[in-house]
């Protein structure tokens, strides 16, 4: 039975059937032969020089390249036309003699690009910034070598994909149940929309019960599960060796919060659902890891990304619709979709939320907040109390701090609300931008305190792990 079909039965047979079964589900993914493979290769690079390394990634280079030749038609046709010899590539700069391949030009030669020489494969949905779900067939070994190089940028935190156990928080649907386990990723999946201030101490009580010494999942999440543990005084310093966080931007503000409340390192890596890049970070920047695929960045800061792990589409020169920019040497810092954490200015002007981010003591007595903009040169600043009702004192400071970020190129009004608005899948989103002038990424009303804002955006992609 191979990973789909066990995952597809963890999903739907109740707990209580599949318990004595876990360490057989378990052992689908990690005693598979391509997960060990991949495994044992990224641990085998770690020991390897920089010139190793290189040539190792131009071996994949040219296997992806030479496989898309020999049995894509959209490759084969590209390739002739401008007479590449996939054989004779000698460098990852070679690539840049080929076309850029853009989610429209996927879209329209998606026949062309499907492997004649793949048959057991399933199918990715990802939304994209522009609304429209992208399709791409996945073959059933990318599963397997996905979780290979999750699990071995995690052993730098103490991970042991044997052993360790992991206290989940990802926007999974949970039919209404606080919990349940998940054997097939060794975790206890914990309900991220039901949390709050009178059941914090039961998930706590549920995450020690199933001894899981990691926690997972949107950095919002966690940031949420140490607030509301901090508000009633529960201690969870050290109790976790690493905050492993997934599919958000991190804003300084959680990255903050979460080191404080759980006294332990945070793992995030970036990745997206087409399975073509994978990028570690170290420090304070990403490190792109070679030997998942090539990555280039273009003139407009944006990756265009070379996948080893798919064979069935192969992806190359797919330009992807993130921005990065240096941090220093090999590090880079990845903003994320270009303009959906982006503020508009009454001229233009293009404010990331990276810049909002703060430092001081400006929202110390709040406990989450969100901007939401409907034209450019305005927008309002929803604020969500840690107990009780702002003061005066509290807005103008907020206010004046806030307007000082902005300057004058934004006018911008604070507003209380009860809560803040999250994705379908529980993601938080700093910004939601709902100008015409920022990229529309699908609309539907959604509510702030009773309040309906049309045209809602948000960037949401599907994850199929």
């Amino acid at each position: 039975m191979n990973i789909a079909a066990i995952k597809k039965l963890n999903e739907n047979m109740p707990y209580w059937m599949k318990r004595p079964f876990a360490h057989i589900i378990r052992n689908r993914l990690i005693e598979n032969k391509v997960f060990l493979k991949q495994y044992e290769l990224l641990e085998q690079a770690d020991g390897m020089t920089e010139q190793e390394k290189i040539k190792l990634q131009l071996d994949n280079l040219k296997n992806v390249l030479v496989h898309a030749y020999q049995h894509t038609v959209y490759y084969r046709e590209i390739m002739d036309s401008i007479g590449f010899n996939p054989e004779s590539v000698t460098a990852p700069e070679d690539l840049k003699k080929l076309p850029v391949l853009t989610k429209e030009l996927l879209k329209e030669n998606y026949e062309k690009l499907l492997a004649d020489d793949i048959d057991n494969f399933y199918d990715v949905r990802t939304g994209g910034t522009t609304g429209e779900p992208i399709h791409v067939l996945m073959e059933r070994d990318a599963i397997y070598r996905e979780w290979a190089f999750t699990y071995h940028y995690w052993s730098k935190f103490g991970y042991d994909y044997r052993t360790s156990k992991l206290a989940t928080l990802r926007g999974v649907d949970l039919h209404g149940r606080l919990y349940e386990i998940n054997p097939l990723y060794q975790e206890i999946r914990l309900n991220v929309f039901k949390l709050n201030r009178d059941n914090i101490k039961e998930y706590i009580q549920r995450i020690d019960g199933y001894g899981a010494d990691f926690v997972y999942g949107y950095p919002s999440a966690v940031y949420n599960l140490c607030r509301l543990a901090q508000e009633v005084g529960i201690k969870l310093e050290h109790r976790f060796k690493a905050a492993l966080l997934i599919s958000e931007n991190l804003y300084n503000f959680q990255e903050a919060e979460i080191r404080s409340v759980l006294a332990c390192p945070i793992a995030i890596f970036y990745g997206h659902s087409e399975r073509a890049v994978f990028a570690e970070r170290y420090n304070k920047g990403y490190v792109f890891q070679s030997l998942y695929g090539v990555t280039e960045i273009n003139d407009a800061g944006n990756p265009v990304v070379t996948g080893f792990v798919n064979g069935k589409i192969p992806l190359i020169r797919y330009l992807v619709d993130d921005y990065i920019e240096p941090v220093n040497g090999r590090e880079m810092n990845i903003i994320g979709h270009r303009g959906t954490d982006i503020l508009i200015g009454r001229n233009g002007e293009q404010i990331s939320a990276a810049a909002i981010n703060f430092h001081d003591d400006t929202f110390a007595e709040i406990k989450s907040f969100q901007f939401v903009q409907d034209t450019p040169g305005k927008c309002i600043l929803y604020v969500v109390p840690a107990a009780g009702r702002l003061s005066d004192k509290d807005y103008r400071r907020i206010t004046d701090r806030v307007s000082g970020k902005l300057q004058n190129a934004l006018l911008c009004k604070v507003e209380q609300s009860n809560d803040i608005v999250l994705t379908e899948r529980g993601k938080y989103k700093m910004v939601i931008q709902n100008c015409k002038e920022g990229p529309k990424i699908f609309s539907g009303g959604v509510k702030h305190s009773g309040k309906t804002i049309a045209g809602c955006t948000f960037c949401e992609r599907e994850v199929a792990a």
